[in-house]
């Protein structure tokens, strides 16, 4: 055999490179870096409406000098943003109804982008996906509940890294508190995951996922404020406004990247579409599911029945059978 023939038997005889291929494999082939460019957009769109409205809440209910310290609270929970063009917090109330109805509406354009991505990942047919009155339901609802537990996430991340805290944790209380952040994070994806897709999957279906997903966006949440809170006040020196925006952008694009490979992992173990050939194909039984999973998302009516046809190859390069 040559070294591409000894390289895919390898990863098919090993189960954990077998899965890691099918999932790097099947998410090419669902063009899922597509899927999670429009995710990163609206997530980058409905992180200004929803600053807007927290600093004019702010101006309502703070006076004096409690403003500054709410500040610098707040600069460290979102390391990304530059707080320093804020003068102060007065309320006013168009922009607060702009925010929040803009907050609301890009908001929504998230949650609906990324059912329409597991949906993809699942490869639910198109006759079996909700209509718009469910979709706008579900969508409130991940909203609610995912978007409370993400501010949760955020402030304890916050508290546990942050040198402004008024207590001075021990470091059993870090590790306690890092580890109540993951947990957290990993909840997270965990109702992401079950209330964003229409197919009926339980919640150890996609905790596979939710582990890898919850724990990448630990990581970068802790690395950027790492990295941001140090380099980007330089940048900004240079490239102002720019550095900032490019980075958000970049933020969204990764996380959006690994929610959907926990997404494609989870189907890849459900549905067995492991090991997949690494080289032409389709050769394994994981090939032939997937190939089947792809011609029943195609069908348009419930009456359809999609069937897969694959030609024999040539007797002498053939390879390994059904």
């Amino acid at each position: 055999m040559g070294v591409k023939e000894r390289l895919d038997q390898a990863q098919r005889q090993h189960g954990k490179s077998g899965v890691a291929v099918a999932v790097l494999k099947k998410f090419a082939e669902d063009r899922s870096s597509g899927l999670a460019s429009m995710i990163a957009f609206w997530a980058f769109f409905s992180v200004f409406p929803l600053f807007l409205v927290g600093v004019t809440v702010l101006g309502y209910v703070l006076h004096g000098h409690t403003h500054d310290v709410v500040l610098e609270n707040v600069a460290q929970l979102f390391p990304l943003l530059d707080l320093g063009t804020i003068g102060g917090l007065t309320g006013s109330a168009w922009a607060l109804v702009l925010g929040t109805l803009t907050a609301l509406w890009s908001g929504l354009a998230v949650v609906k982008v990324t059912q329409t991505a597991f949906n993809s990942v699942w490869e639910l047919p198109e006759q079996e996906r909700p209509g718009l009155a469910e979709r706008l339901l579900r969508g409130v609802a991940a909203l609610l509940t995912i978007g409370v537990g993400l501010v949760v996430s955020t402030v304890v991340s916050g508290f546990v890294t942050g040198n402004q805290t008024a207590v001075d944790l021990a470091w059993w209380g870090r590790v306690a508190g890092y580890a109540l952040a993951i947990a957290l994070d990993v909840g997270l994806f965990l109702l992401a995951f079950r209330l964003l897709t229409s197919r009926k999957v339980g919640f150890r279906d996609v905790l596979p996922g939710a582990l890898l997903a919850g724990l990448v966006f630990w990581i970068l949440q802790e690395v950027s404020s790492l990295i941001i809170s140090r380099e980007l006040s330089k940048a900004q020196g240079t490239y102002g406004s720019f550095a900032t925006v490019i980075t958000i952008l970049w933020w969204f694009y990764l996380q959006a990247q690994v929610t959907l490979l926990g997404a494609q992992l989870n189907v890849v173990l459900v549905e067995r579409l492991h090991p997949r050939s690494l080289f032409g194909g389709p050769e394994t039984e994981g090939d032939y599911r997937a190939l089947a999973a792809y011609a029943r998302e195609a069908s348009r009516y419930e009456r359809e029945e999609p069937a897969v046809r694959v030609p024999e190859r040539e007797p002498a390069r053939a390879g390994p059978q059904r």
